[in-house]
């Protein structure tokens, strides 16, 4: 789909005009990605690969900052953010609600999906929707059902069926930013109390849940095993949490080993992180070829001005959503970013992962119209 959309970008790109001081946000947000691109063949450059290696490594590392930037005058119509937008939502709740029903219905097993890739859904993206339309409620609530029912479909989802313990994480942590940034709004009159009421239905779905009590059980587990291991045994038991774990030490090593402003280089990242693991007592090579830390990631393979740059990005998207006056453009933006941040502790988002791509949409949704306006605000006296 969106190779299809790059086939618009030229059209686009011709009647493209930035405005005011939208054009130097938007510079230079679009700038930082391209100094980012730029530099992340640097370290392969010296690494000594030839253009043609150096170019492919760029394709595959860096292809979601790529289209941000080939498709920002695409998503700069709001008609096509808003359709996008509700493309991308209505097509979550429908397949976390036919995941949910089929769980419940005995046809597929209480923490597996029906289709491969749906471990994915159940963190930043189905998180991330659910606070976009707890926005949506609190800015318009007349909505009403129309909003809590698919809330609650992606609540019961996350909980009864699937058993993605960062989408847990996500939802606790995501549920305090959301918080933070509306706390003019929710802690007065019967707001705070709708929250609260919230907050409790939420923990008590969570905690009669099955699957969660069974995955946060492993997590205390896991970790304990990990600390009672031997370097040999972290490197040769595969648990989610364990290797994780060993993942961050080895990774470590290597960035100590490495030119601490450059890196390694992404093309030889994942030989050289095998053989740190290896010299800890590694014997499967396939399961070392990724930290699932993209900010050791990226520190091991661009450096420290790799790292820099790649969070002058998120920063610059922060500033933008910040003086955006479109309530749920803002802060649903600003939670996105926190969940993506949050997420890339344990897993890699940008590199061939469905979210990176994820990402890269929200991104183009959230930013490039000047006015998302997803819904219309009814006066102050009405709410």
């Amino acid at each position: 789909m969106v190779l299809f959309l790059l086939l618009t970008a030229p059209w686009a790109w011709a009647s493209f005009k930035l405005e005011g001081a939208q054009r130097t946000q938007v510079l230079q947000f679009l700038s930082l990605i391209v100094v980012l691109c730029v530099w992340s063949m640097v370290p392969n450059l010296i690494s000594g690969y030839g253009v043609t290696d150096v170019l492919k490594a760029l394709l595959h590392d860096m292809r979601t900052f790529v289209f941000v930037v080939l498709l920002w005058p695409v998503f700069a119509n709001p008609v096509v953010s808003r359709t996008a937008l509700w493309a991308l939502l209505g097509t979550v709740v429908l397949l976390a609600t036919a995941n949910l029903l089929l769980t419940l219905g005995g046809y597929v097993p209480p923490g597996q999906y029906f289709w491969p890739t749906a471990p994915h859904l159940y963190g930043q993206i189905l998180v991330g929707f659910f606070f976009l339309l707890a926005q949506m409620l609190l800015v318009r609530p007349s909505l009403s059902w129309r909003v809590i029912l698919p809330m609650g479909l992606l609540l019961l989802s996350l909980f009864f069926a699937s058993e993605r313990r960062t989408g847990y994480l996500q939802l606790a942590g995501g549920f305090v930013v959301w918080a933070t940034l509306n706390r003019q709004r929710l802690l007065v009159g019967n707001y705070k109390w709708w929250f609260v009421i919230g907050a409790v239905v939420a923990l008590f779905a969570a905690l009669a849940s099955p699957i969660v009590q069974r995955r946060m059980a492993q997590v205390v587990f896991e970790v304990q095993q990990f600390l009672s291991q031997t370097p040999e045994q972290r490197t040769a038991k595969e648990t989610a949490v364990g290797i994780r774990l060993q993942y961050y030490v080895s990774v470590w090593q290597l960035i100590k080993q490495s030119n601490i402003w450059t890196g390694v280089g992404s093309i030889d990242f994942i030989e050289m992180f095998w053989q740190v693991n290896q010299s800890m007592g590694g014997t499967e090579k396939t399961l070392f070829s990724n930290p699932h830390n993209e900010y050791l990631y990226t520190l091991a393979t661009k450096g420290v001005i790799g790292l820099l740059l790649y969070l002058a990005v998120f920063g610059q998207a922060c500033r933008m959503a910040w003086q955006n006056t479109d309530e749920v453009q803002r802060i649903g933006l600003l939670v996105f970013i926190f969940l993506f941040m949050l997420s890339i502790t344990t897993n890699s988002m940008m590199v061939d992962m469905e979210e990176g791509h994820f990402t890269m949409l929200i991104l183009l949704i959230f930013l490039a119209p000047l006015q998302l306006t997803l819904i219309r605000a009814k006066s102050a006296s009405t709410l």
